[in-house]
This record gives structure tokens, C-alpha cells and sequence, in this order.
């Protein structure tokens, strides 16, 4: 099992702390096999003996029945003795529970244990019963690959691309995406039926089922809208009224549903408008990123004229893998592509395929000169001249997603 030190540090710095530490991210990105590290991690490192540890896979159909929350807490109970020593409750797809928070609750507090749980709907956090949990919670937020990883990955798995050198590496990346399952694979065949099979598990059983769709149909043109038109300004207003003048009438309330549902799904990412000058955030005509790229080629097919608006969902990506909350910013006319803030860092970015023409390095710059703060400004491109210039700093794509 290859190793993610990024997640499983964050594991291991919330550990014993008396928050439940709850691991969120679209499916299939990793998050049972970061549970299993986790559970080796405690067995070879922190010498916690296997019969502390309890784990529990919703996948598996061995402990469908404790999807009632009596039951599971019963089974933990039942395998709790008087000895004083803390248990360490691993809980794998924990939405699967009935009135999961306030069974999660009731375990932390009646017992001397650790509780670690993963999720792959953002659902897990919305509705009354999650006041069960407020502030007694601590979220990791998990994604697919990132390019460093997916090198990691390749060449610990002795794959042939791995001698790639780094553009054609991040060339390949591109094409099959950021899953893990991805990666650890060469041959083609066995690719295009894993994408095609996560494509399936996503939106068959996470956004459709679960949504209660009705009009598959109509979901779909949204949904295929959306994809084509990332990184582009958009609202549900503006999609209705677009399908609309195609023929596909649809009301803005069900676009916007359907659009909640793929973000719930974390397939979807909702980049807001933030107007720099007034301070504040803007409701309306925000950008969606979508979580891998595999996945929009799988529903939209290869679209080689879409490389600028897919290395800009590759930059936002990167930025919210690293601790960032992202959003689009506006600054009177000028648009700038990312304004990305850390606790009390602040930096904007600009992300363009090339500006080798003069014309769209002016055009790229003038939103970031346009700002009178002395906050990180950034430029990305694939460009290997160096474009910075006047506090602004270019960074070649490459070494930014390699950082």
C-alpha cells in the first residue's frame, strides 16, 4: 500500500484528541486506504494492539446490519471491556448510518475511545442532527492524486510511464486523471473501465439515487453544461435561460438542486465571487471546477481546445489540496482568476496557457497590477520564459503543481 504522508500526518496530529475526525472526499480518492494506514500506523508505530481497534466498512456486506445506529452502537459496546485502555473506532462510509451524528455522538461520549470516520457526501453535514457534533468535530478534506503523488505512485509501482519526464508526465495525468485506482494502472483497456466504473458509482449511487432524480435527462444536460463550461463565469440563472434557447426547458430551482447535488458528491467544486473592493462575497455568476479530469472526458469526451480552462481547474484543485479556501475575485472590471486565503495569508493567482503575445500578458497582468495591496501575486502558465515583472512573480505550471 503507497503511502500518503499528507493525510495520514493529519491523522496522526488529531490523534487522541477528543474530537471525531471526520475524513470527507468524492469517492474511490482514498479514504479507506487512508483508514487502513491509519489502523497500521497505530499497530507498528503507535503499539495499540489490534483487538483495540475496531473497524468497520459500510462496503462490506458483513456489517450492513449495524447501519442501524442501535446496533452499532451495541457492537461497540459489546467489545469494550473494564481494563481502562482506550479503543480506536474506525468507521468507513459513515453516511450509511441512520441518524449518524447523533450515534457518533453518543459513542464518543459513553466510551474511551478515538473516533475516525470517513464520508463521501457533503450531506454528512448539513441537516438538524449534525448539532450533535457541532464543534466536536475536526474535517479532513481528502482529493485524488496530486501531481506530486501521481509521480509518487507511478514510480513506486515500477509502471512504464514512469520515466517520463515531468511534461509528459503531467501530459498523462491529464488524460487519465487523478484517482488513485488511475495511476497504479497501465494497461488502456483496464483504464476505460475503471473511469467508466467510477463515472457509474458516482453519479448512478451519489447523485442520482440518492438525489431521488426523476428526469435523468435533464440532469445530465446540466451536468454536462456545467462540465463544459468550467472555470467560466456561470449561475443556475444562466444555465436555465442557455437551455431554454436550446429547447430543454428547466426550472432555475432544479438546477440549482441538481448543482448542490454534485457538489454534495464532491465531483463539483463552487469557486464564489469575491469583490475585492467592497469586501465582500458575491451570490451571483461564481466558476465550478470539477474534481478530475477523467471524469469530465468521460461525460464530455476529449476536447483538446479546452487545455486553458483545464490547467486552471488543475491550479484550483492544487490550492484547495493545500489548505486554501479559493474564490474568484473582481476588483471594478478587472476579474482575477483566484484569490486564495490561509489563515492570514492572502495571494491571487492568474492562470493562462501561454503569454508569449504580448497582447495577453497585458491582458493577464493589468487584474493583478489593478490591486493596491502588497499580498503574492502570482502568474501561471506553461510558458519556461519568465514573464515576472513588477512585483508579480510567473511560475511555469510544471513546478507550481510539483511544489
Amino acid at each position: 500500500m503507497i503511502q500518503r504522508e499528507f493525510y495520514l500526518n493529519k491523522m496522526i496530529s488529531a490523534m487522541d484528541t477528543d474530537f471525531v475526525k471526520i475524513i470527507t472526499g468524492v469517492r474511490r480518492c482514498g479514504k479507506s486506504s487512508l483508514l487502513a494506514m491509519f489502523r497500521d500506523y497505530l499497530v507498528t508505530k503507535g503499539h495499540i494492539t489490534e483487538e483495540n481497534i475496531l473497524y468497520v466498512n459500510f462496503e462490506k456486506s458483513e456489517y450492513f446490519p449495524l447501519q442501524q445506529g442501535d446496533a452499532l452502537q451495541k457492537y461497540v459496546q459489546e467489545r469494550i471491556t473494564d481494563d481502562g485502555k482506550r479503543r480506536y473506532v474506525l468507521i468507513d462510509e459513515v453516511q450509511e448510518i441512520s441518524e449518524w451524528a447523533k450515534i457518533i455522538n453518543s459513542i464518543r461520549v459513553s466510551f474511551n475511545v478515538d473516533l475516525y470516520v470517513t464520508g463521501s457526501n457533503s450531506r454528512l453535514f448539513a441537516g438538524e442532527h449534525l448539532t450533535y457534533l457541532t464543534g466536536r468535530y475536526i474535517e479532513i478534506r481528502m482529493y485524488p492524486l496530486s501531481f506530486s503523488e501521481f509521480i509518487q505512485f507511478r514510480a513506486e509501482s515500477s509502471l512504464q510511464t514512469a520515466g517520463m519526464d515531468k511534461e509528459k508526465q503531467l501530459a498523462e495525468y491529464i488524460r487519465i486523471g487523478s484517482f488513485p485506482a488511475m495511476a497504479l494502472t497501465e494497461n488502456e483497456d483496464l483504464k476505460t473501465a475503471i473511469i467508466s466504473g467510477l463515472f457509474d458509482s458516482i453519479f448512478s449511487r451519489d447523485i442520482l439515487l440518492r438525489g431521488k432524480i426523476k428526469n435523468i435527462g435533464s440532469f445530465y444536460k446540466v451536468a454536462k453544461f456545467v462540465f463544459e463550461n468550467i472555470g467560466s463565469p456561470i449561475s443556475a440563472h444562466s444555465i436555465a435561460n442557455t437551455l431554454k434557447t436550446e429547447c430543454h426547458r428547466i426550472s432555475v430551482d432544479a438546477v440549482d438542486a441538481y448543482l448542490q447535488l454534485m457538489c454534495n458528491a464532491y465531483i463539483l467544486y463552487q469557486c464564489e465571487r469575491y469583490d475585492i473592493r467592497g469586501k465582500e462575497r458575491l451570490k451571483t455568476n461564481g466558476k465550478y471546477y470539477v474534481i478530475d479530469t477523467a471524469l469530465r472526458s468521460q461525460l464530455l469526451g476529449s476536447r483538446p481546445s479546452d487545455v486553458g480552462h483545464i490547467i486552471e481547474n488543475l491550479v484550483y484543485l492544487e490550492l484547495k489540496r493545500r489548505g486554501y479556501e479559493v474564490c474568484t475575485g473582481k476588483n471594478n472590471s478587472k476579474k482575477i482568476d483566484f484569490i486564495a486565503v490561509r489563515q492570514s495569508e492572502t495571494s491571487y493567482y492568474q492562470v493562462c496557457l501561454s503569454v508569449a503575445d504580448g497582447s495577453v500578458l497585458k491582458r493577464e497582468l493589468d487584474p493583478l497590477l489593478s490591486i493596491r495591496d502588497n499580498y503574492p501575486k502570482y502568474l501561471i502558465t506553461t510558458d519556461h520564459l519568465d514573464f515576472s515583472q513588477q512585483g508579480i512573480r510567473h511560475i511555469n505550471l510544471l513546478e507550481f503543481m510539483n511544489n
